[in-house]
This record gives structure tokens, sequence and C-alpha cells, in this order.
């Protein structure tokens, strides 16, 4: 008997319709864009055929298939029509079964003996790494990160979840491209030898980045706010000799150059009617072209295919704030020679009332019109939680107005970046005061949830991080809250919840990921946060395995970078995308030497 491939249930229904809709022809241009590419058409897909889909049956999929040819935007927009129209799919997606993709072993808790030459030696090599990288492109120095495809699709993209992504979306162009990849996951998945080609098993917890033909190579806002903090914190040690100390600083205004002045833009609170800045992962110039190192390929498909629209996210937005607080303090506390209009703008990027512009945002707070339209990071609690995006609607050529282009959603990491800038600069932003600290309480219950309930372990509570990351945040928190008095700390958490969180991610650090195989990307984290939550048992060897593994894999990398590339974020829709680089990785791991160096002198 035969069974359907792809190209059996849709090429009739795209390619030979002649009556379609402005969202057909996108779903068109999309399809040949995908699944018209002649190494995936010819060498793999097609002998990809369903075994759930004989030749008798395709006609229900080609069905959907020609409705989502002559669908309207309004059909889109309608959650009793998708879910009608593509329950096809959805029942084939529910029965996707995900190999076990990590390979994790009980670890040898043997305390290691580590020398400070071996320390050392790591912090070299990941150094000559990042000067390396940074002086590639002198006239616009900056770190790339490569985003990779995961084609068989994200583990959590079940059919219930497929249903609640594409009726939480506010763009065709992004409802057509998750309904592609949901039929790419289902067949590949029923496939397991093509499947191969495109993901194995990986040892450790993130997964490595393979096939670099195949990376999309950027820079985000986003990315150079972590960068920018790794590195301050290894400035601020001062232990490098001078012409280093120099080049840091160098790197740290550069970056934050980039955050606040080329990635600004302004928007308006959607109730309140607050102007103020946000910044944004796609910043454009004066002729629409990004700012954000894109190659000039991927930026005309990008456009092409009708995904040019971007809001600026709430996360990256509080995190250079953060960021513009801690550089101000350094500047004034060591006098620091620095570019005087980037301070200005840094004090002009924080004069806004920050807390009252998030708490309309917040849930069980000021949030009336920006509730989260995809809740697949169920089963968080999001009492106190701020969804990804602020509002920023896009009017079309008919005058039709989009808003939640990418949907809106709860990640657990970027509301603890939210509330970590909130502590920092929680003098300026009077948030210790009325209302606004009632604002501060509900993000810090938000997280004491989320630990205690254990979900903050669920792959599927985080959107764009994996459990280890928002962990990672939780020392970070700690480091933040260590530094504010203790009557202020009594105001903010009168119940102790802050310290039941650090004792929960030290935990998970001990057991959740130094008790089992770690890649060093993952160590890198342990470290970084065990020594940032001041992981009192010293001298067990805990901390110190981390680093063991961080030396032990040193010239694992390609083209002489010292360390692999690894998943450090990632999204789960329109299909899984990880992120990361080799020169990600030696920042990080950079990072957790800083850190633990720190640690250390305590």
């Amino acid at each position: 008997m035969k069974h359907a491939t792809i190209y059996d249930i849709c090429d009739d229904p795209i390619l030979k319709s002649r009556t379609i809709s402005g969202p057909g022809k996108n779903l068109r241009k999309l399809y040949r864009k995908l699944f018209g590419n002649p190494l995936l058409k010819h060498f793999l897909l097609r002998w990809c055929s369903h075994p759930d889909i004989p030749m008798q049956k395709v006609e229900i999929y080609r069905n959907m298939m020609s409705q989502a040819m002559i669908a309207t935007y309004d059909d889109w927009q309608n959650p009793q029509w998708t879910q009608k129209t593509f329950a096809p799919l959805a029942a084939l997606l529910s029965k996707v079964k995900d190999p076990q993709w990590r390979i994790r072993h009980a670890a040898d808790t043997k305390p290691p003996r580590i020398k400070d030459a071996e320390v050392n030696e790591v912090l070299r090599a990941v150094l000559d790494d990042i000067y390396k990288v940074w002086d590639k492109n002198p006239a616009d120095p900056y770190f790339p990160v490569s985003a990779q495809v995961i084609m068989p699709g994200d583990s959590i993209c079940d059919g219930e979840n497929f249903m609640n992504i594409l009726n939480g979306l506010g763009s065709f162009e992004f409802q057509n491209i998750n309904l592609l990849f949901g039929l790419m996951r289902c067949f590949l998945h029923a496939n397991p030898l093509v499947m191969k080609i495109f993901r194995r098993p990986w040892k450790g917890i993130a997964e490595p980045l393979s096939m670099p033909a195949s990376w999309i190579t950027h820079r985000t806002a986003f990315y150079d706010d972590i960068f920018f903090e790794q590195i301050y914190n290894l400035y601020i040690l001062e232990e490098l000799p001078q012409n280093e100390q120099s080049k840091l600083k160098e790197m740290l205004e550069s970056i934050l150059n980039f955050l606040i002045v080329t990635s600004m833009e302004w928007l308006k609170g959607p109730s309140s009617g607050i102007k103020h800045p946000a910044i944004t992962c796609l910043p454009k110039n004066e002729k629409g072209e990004p700012l954000c190192n894109l190659k000039p390929k991927d930026w005309k498909a990008k456009k092409e295919l009708g995904f040019d629209d971007y809001v600026p996210d709430v996360d990256t937005t509080f995190l250079a704030l953060a960021m513009s607080r801690k550089w101000l303090d350094l500047v004034a506390k060591k006098n620091l020679n620095c570019d005087v209009q980037l301070l200005k703008h840094c004090e002009e990027f924080l004069d806004f009332p920050w807390v009252e512009i998030i708490n309309e945002y917040q849930i069980g707070g000021g949030n009336k019109t920006n509730l989260p339209t995809i809740t697949m990071t169920r089963p968080l609690d999001y009492y106190g939680a701020v969804p990804l995006w602020f509002d920023k609607p896009f009017e079309k050529e008919n005058g039709r107005i989009i808003r939640e282009t990418l949907g809106n959603e709860v990640c657990p990491g970027h509301n603890m970046d939210i509330l970590e800038s909130i502590l920092t600069n929680r003098k300026q932003w009077n948030a210790l005061e009325g209302d606004n600290l009632e604002t501060v309480k509900r993000f810090l219950t938000f997280h004491y949830n989320a630990f205690v309930s254990g979900n903050f372990k669920q792959d599927s509570a985080v959107r764009f991080y994996l459990p280890e990351i928002y962990v990672s945040y939780a020392g970070r928190l700690y480091d933040t809250w260590l530094t504010i008095p203790e009557n202020e700390r009594r105001i903010i958490d009168p119940d102790g919840k802050v310290e039941v969180i650090r004792q929960l991610a030290i935990n998970y650090c001990k057991y959740d990921m130094l008790g089992a195989t770690l890649n060093p990307f993952d160590a890198s984290l342990a470290v970084a946060t065990l020594c940032l939550l001041q992981y009192e048992t010293r001298g067990d060897g805990l901390i110190e395995r981390g680093i063991r593994i961080l030396h032990d894999h040193l010239g694992e990398g390609r083209k002489k970078h010292p360390y692999k590339a690894y998943e450090w974020t990632m999204v789960r829709h329109p299909t899984r995308i990880i992120v990361g680089s080799e020169v990600t990785t030696s920042l990080f791991i950079m990072n957790a030497i800083a850190c633990y160096k720190r640690y250390l002198k305590m």
C-alpha cells in the first residue's frame, strides 16, 4: 500500500490552485522556499511517506491545505476555523514521540584537584578567542551569534500546543510557516533514518549546533545585553594587564552604544499613553535596512516572506536599563574616562517611570490590553509575570492593523531580568513606594511560585531558554539582592522568598546539573550560578567539578575556537531554532571564570 508524502498532500492545492487569497499567496511562496529546496525535495523529503496516511486518505489533508490557500486574514484569526481546519494535522502531531536526545550518565562526584594554572589556561584560551573575533571587523566590531533550524521541530509541539500557537499569532505569515513546519515534524519523525541527518543525540543538556553551512549569523541587542554583563564581570575584577582592561572597556562602550543608541525606538503605553523608549532586536536605518549584521541574502529572504515586522521585547529593554545603571555607577565609582555622550544617553534612557510602564503589562497588575495569546509555557502560574512583547501595532497596506505579530507569551527568564533591573534601579524609579512596591512583589511571587512548584525544571515552562539558563538568572538576581540594604530587603521580601529560590537553585545546580553529564556550556552556567549564589560548602569540590569540565574540553571547537557552539537560547515555533556560536561559548566560560575568581576572594 502506498503512503502519502508531503508533496502528495501539498503540491496540487498549493501550487495549482487558481483561486487563492492573500495569505494563500504567502503560503505558496513559503512552500516553494521550504519544500521546494532541491536538496530537501529530491534527496530527502520526496522519499518520506507517512505510515498513517495511505493514499486513500490523502484527500483529508489536501482539503486542509486547500482551505489554507483560500483563507482570509479573518479566517486565520478565528479560533473555531483553525481548530476545525487543522484538526487532522494536530492529530498527527500528537502521535509524534521524540527519542531521548540528551545523553547523561551519573557524574563522578570525587572532588577534583584544580590548579590555578588550569583556571588561567581556560581564561586565556577564551580571551584570545574573544579578542580575535572582536578584532575581525574593526569598522564594526561585534560578537556574531548563529541560528540553526532544527527541522524535526520541538519536543513539546504536540497537537494541543500547535493549535495554541496558531490561535495566538497575529500574523498569517507566521501562521503559514508554523503550518508547514508542523507537517515537516510529522513526516521527519515518521522516517527515523532521514531524521538522523537533521538531529542526533548529544551529551549534556544544551544542544550543540551542527551543520554550520546552514547557520544564519546575526547580532541583536538581547545578545549584547548578556555579553555586556559578562565582560563587565571580568572588567571589575581588575586582574588583567592594562592593555587588556582597556580592550574590555572599549568593548563595553561599543556594546552599550549599540544597545541604547542603535537599537532604540519609541513606543507608547497601550492604556496609559506614556511615551517611552524601548530596545528592539531588529533595528533599521532610514532606508529600512537592518542594523544587526544580517547578511543581505538573509534579510532579503526574511523580508520577502513577510517576516520583517518586529516588536521590541520587555526583556531586552530592561536588561539594557540594568546595564546602563551599572555602567554609570562604575564610571562614577572609578572615575573612568569615558564617552560623555554615551553616559548622557544612559541617563536619558533611565529617566522614565519604568515601574509604572511595566506594571501596565503585568498579569495581576495593570495588564488590561496585552495578555498572553499563547500559553504553552504552562504549568507556570502566570500571576505577577509580564508577557514577552511591548505593544506595537503594524498597519498594513489595506489599513488592517496587526497586533501580537509573533503572539505574546510568558517566559520566566525574561521576568527575572525585569525584576533584577528594577532592583538595580530601585532608587531612581521609586520602586519601593506605593503601587510600585506591589508591582515588585508580584514579580517576586511569580518566580517564587515557579521555583517552589518545581515547574522551573520543566523544559515546557520556558520559552526562549533551557531551565539551566533561568536558574543562572536566579544567580544574577541574588548577586544584585546582596547589594540591597537589609531594611529594604525586608520591605520587598518579608517572607524570605529570595532565600527559598536561592536554595532551590543551588540544589538544581548540584543535583540536576553537576549530578550527571554536562558539556562545557552547561558547566559554565553551573559554575557561574553557584558562585553568584555564594555556595557555602567550599572545599567539597562541587564548583571545581564544573571547572574540570571546562579544562578537559579545551580544544574541542572547530577553526581554532577553544569550544563548540552550543544552544544558548532558542525558539520553539515555527520550529525549534537553537542559537549560539563558538565565541558565545567563550564568553559564557569567561564569565564563569570571572565569577569563580571573585567567589574565591569572598
